[in-house]
């Protein structure tokens, strides 16, 4: 089941305690640009490597055959 990156991203940010405007403020954009691009999925790589990098993460790509168990980890496809 591939989770939709809204959701991962709202998941995320409750678990780290990340707001959407220090998401924002590190993408260098206003919180409403950050909304709508949140609901649009149009991040561009750039921008997604930034998040990571605040989020203390690494963007992965899996196979869509595999099986993730951690429920510690999220993965951002």
């Amino acid at each position: 089941m591939m989770v939709a990156l809204k959701d991962t991203f709202k998941n995320i940010k409750d678990s780290r305690k990340v707001t959407n405007q220090e998401m924002a403020d590190a993408l260098g954009i206003s919180k409403q640009n950050f909304s709508n691009k949140i609901q649009r999925n149009t991040f561009s790589p750039d921008e997604l490597v930034k998040i990571a990098e605040l989020l203390d993460m690494e963007i992965a790509f899996i196979d869509k055959k595999a099986t993730v168990n951690d429920g510690e980890k999220f993965v951002i496809m």
